[in-house]
């Protein structure tokens, strides 16, 4: 039997959103670790909010700061409590080596919640994710500066 038709016809991911603390680091932060460029910035004043679309390639994140703004809660810091929230969880990329991926963002002091190097295994916070002594990294959760958990994959490990 085939699939019915979607309600909404054809679509495709156009942006993920965060909301930050900070636009100017999180500007900066989205540019020097995932590559992102700048592509709009702009105000809602009633809310009050600033915010900017930044893109690479064809997807696009969207970063907002809306008043003062405000960190990531703390259950939602971790790969493995995060689960238990309800809502949204993540946006996930895929990389050519993730170990080598690793290994620079360690060297550039990027925030490393978790790795995960059996993908049967539970994700679980490594001192040094450069250790790869119990195999390469099947996956990794980096947190943004205000705490958003973004999954990095090995592109050679996962299917897609």
């Amino acid at each position: 039997m085939s699939p019915s038709p979607a309600l909404v016809g054809d679509c495709f991911i156009h942006h993920f959103s965060v909301s930050v603390p900070d636009l100017a680091v999180a500007l900066r932060w989205y540019a020097d670790v995932l590559g992102f460029v700048l592509e709009q910035e702009f105000e809602i004043p009633a809310l009050p909010a600033r915010a900017a679309f930044m893109r690479r390639d064809s997807l696009r994140v969207e970063i907002w700061q809306a008043g003062p703004g405000a960190a990531v809660p703390s259950a939602r810091r971790e790969p493995n409590s995060d689960l238990r929230e309800g809502g949204t969880k993540h946006v996930a990329f895929a990389v050519s080596d993730l170990q080598a991926c690793l290994d620079r963002l360690v060297a550039h002091g990027v925030d490393i919640a978790a790795v995960q190097r059996d993908p049967h295994s539970p994700m679980a916070h490594e001192p040094d994710p450069r250790d790869c002594a119990a195999g390469p990294a099947f996956a990794a959760f980096i947190r943004d500066p205000a705490g958003t958990l973004i999954e990095l994959l090995d592109a050679r490990r996962v299917g897609g």
